[in-house]
């Protein structure tokens, strides 16, 4: 223990370390920090800091606005030292600190020596299994603490007899207090007000959700003393307004107005730190006020937003959320003209009236823009299945009412009240656009576009092409009248072109219907004529006849009618001509048996010649008659097939 004494007496001391110590000393000297409260509202600390020299550092609190910068002199230095920091107290970079002189004693070297020969001795031996070691090392670091005590001690008593210096002004310390500490404290009372002293102009602090309830008031006269507690809304005459002459309000105006736009984290920075010392919710309320009166626009995610609305509210509702915010002053507002014609315009949209004023203006549209929007949104989709011009017109205006959303509206009087608004024609003429279909304008055009389209397709050629040549000039009048996005003003017009073409189809499909009748008939006429129609039984006959009827069909008279009897045409002409050849071919099959089986009989009874007498009439007076003689001959001819030699006689009848 006697080496190790006298190794303790031999360490060498390392000025970082006793500078460590000193700082330690000084940072318990003045724990808890000093502070006071401005107003009875705003907290203010002092920070601490240690000066030696040109050597500062920070010991706690290096984030307060307010630093009190220590610094021991010896007495023969002290007016010289204090001279020095009176001058530099009026410097500019010096606005914000309290400088405490104070006048050193030699003690305060040697207990720091001693305390750092305990600690470093212990640092050593503090792992020897020995026990009176241990011991010894204990009883080093008891002794380190209690050296500790009596430093702190000794530099209360030094800065005790020092001075306070703020702004070239020197106060002694002990005239505020025998304790260096409580004296900081009175101190700092007096600093404080000098320091902060525009705190006055937004001297509460108010909670965190009060610029939201600002915002959601919904107008000014639902501002209450409970949401307004620095009176910036002002009654006059029965109306409110925000007096944007208010101090604090001047304030932020001058400095957007020097800076251009400023981040909301800059602007907290500004307002909460000296002279200002606003707490950010109480920056946020005021920025809440200052936009309400028109003065400034945020930037909120790269759009302007002018107006109280939820995009405001976002922006302001917490610090975080304002932080990124842009805030500038805006250049202009809407003249008193354009704001009268966006409230007309407007008012004869919604059939409500609506006050030309800024906020009514932006918050009616932020009210109805979406049901507009909603309403028209199937407007496009129709108008294209119509093959109707204003599709394009239909994208761009649920575009341009999704991006005056986007804002809040903030946009809306100057795009409703412009001596031309182009929103405002767009939305008039959906809106005239979406009433003439509801009341049957789009029925009518549907049923206009199929009859133009079917009756462009109709065949060229007989009653079909007939129509469409008779048709050619209306259909292209009502060609001409669809492509225009006028339209909907052609109601009366459309009716009556659905009309006529609806005649003009019934009239074609009555003498469509009556030209098959023809047809049937002359199909059963020329069935009757084929040389085969009589090799069929009469039960045969009856049968093909009742099939061949039943190719005349009963239809509409209208184009779905007329479409099934140009169908039914190509059908009735494929079944006939099956029909004819059916009979045909069945006709000759049954001759050919039948003539077959008359030449083996005529052969069997030795039967060569035949004698056949032909009556004909003097004169042929009908079709019946031809066609009957030429039946006889017909069959006549037949049996030269059964008979090598044939005898006729023709006898001419009266």
């Amino acid at each position: 223990l006697n080496d190790i004494e006298q190794e303790r007496a031999q360490i060498p001391l390392r000025s970082i370390e006793t500078r460590r110590i000193y700082n330690e000393a000084l940072k318990e000297t003045f724990n808890p920090l000093p502070s006071t409260r401005l107003n009875g509202t705003l907290t203010v600390k002092s920070g601490l800091k240690s000066q030696s020299g040109s050597l500062v550092a920070s010991l706690a609190g290096e984030r307060e606005n307010i630093q009190t910068i220590i610094e021991l002199s010896t007495p023969g230095d002290f007016d010289t030292a204090r001279t020095k920091l009176i001058d530099e107290s009026r410097h500019r970079s010096s606005r914000q600190a309290i400088y405490l002189l104070g006048k050193t004693e030699p003690k305060i070297d040697d207990k720091i020596a001693e305390m750092y020969r305990c600690r470093e001795i212990c640092n050593c031996y503090r792992n020897e299994p020995d026990r009176e070691i241990k011991e010894y090392c204990s009883a080093q670091m008891d002794r380190s603490a209690k050296l500790a005590g009596e430093l702190k001690h000794i530099i209360k008593r030094c800065f005790s007899k020092g001075t306070f210096i703020f702004r070239g002004q020197t106060v002694a310390v002990d005239t505020l207090d025998q304790d260096a500490l409580e004296a900081c404290k009175k101190h700092l009372a007096d600093v404080v007000s000098q320091v902060f002293d525009r705190y006055s102009e937004a001297p509460v602090r108010v909670e965190t959700s009060l610029a939201e309830k600002f915002l959601k008031a919904g107008n000014l006269r639902a501002i209450t003393s409970q949401i307004d507690p620095l009176d910036i809304v002002q009654r006059e005459g029965g109306t409110p307004s925000v007096r944007t002459n208010h101090k604090a309000l001047l304030s932020i105006h001058d400095y957007i107005d020097r800076n251009g736009t400023v981040e909301g984290k800059r602007l907290i920075d500004h307002f909460t730190g000296a002279p200002f010392g606003w707490s950010p919710d109480t920056l946020r309320y005021l920025i809440a006020a200052y936009l309400v009166a028109g003065e400034i626009k945020l930037k909120v995610s790269g759009r302007e937003v002018t107006v109280n609305g939820q995009q405001a509210i976002d922006a302001l509702k917490t610090n975080n959320t304002f932080k990124p915010v842009g805030v500038s002053l805006r250049e202009g507002r809407p003249s008193n003209e354009v704001l009268a014609r966006a409230a007309k315009r407007l008012t004869a949209l919604i059939g409500d009236m609506v006050v030309p004023l800024e906020d009514e203006i932006s918050k009616t549209a932020v009210k109805y823009l979406p049901q507009f929007q909603s309403r028209f949104a199937p407007l496009g989709q129709k108008l294209d299945s119509l093959g109707l011009p204003g599709v394009n017109s239909v994208q761009s205006l649920s575009k341009d009412i999704a991006d005056i959303l986007f804002a809040d509206a903030s946009d809306a009087p100057e795009r409703l009240g412009g001596e031309e608004s182009s929103l405002y024609e767009c939305l008039k003429w959906a809106g005239e656009v979406d009433v003439a279909f509801k009341q049957g304008l789009e029925n009518t055009i549907k049923d206009l576009q199929w009859h133009r389209r079917e009756i462009t397709e109709l065949p060229d050629s007989g009653v079909p092409g007939q129509l469409r040549q008779d048709l050619t000039d209306e259909i292209s009048l009502l060609e001409g009248r669809l492509a225009k996005q006028d339209f909907y003003e052609h109601v009366t017009d459309f009716n009556s072109a659905l009309t006529n073409l609806q005649a003009r189809v019934r009239d074609a499909a009555i003498s469509m219907e009556d030209a098959q009748k023809n047809t049937i008939k002359e199909a059963i006429e020329d069935m009757h004529i084929l040389s085969e129609w009589t090799e069929l039984t009469r039960e045969e006959q009856n049968d093909m006849l009742a099939k061949i009827e039943d190719l005349q069909i009963e239809v509409t008279q209208d184009l779905q009618g007329l479409k099934q009897l140009i169908n039914q045409e190509f059908v009735a002409h494929s079944r006939l001509s099956e029909m004819k050849r059916r009979i045909v071919q069945q006709g000759q099959q049954r001759r050919k048996h039948r003539i077959e089986e008359e030449k083996g009989k005529a052969k069997k009874d030795g039967k060569t010649k035949i004698t056949r007498t032909i009556k004909l009439p003097s004169a042929v007076s009908s079709a019946d008659q031809l066609n009957t003689l030429i039946q006889q001959l017909k069959d006549l001819k037949n049996e030269l097939e059964i008979y090598t030699d044939i005898e006729v006689i023709i006898t001419i009848e009266d």
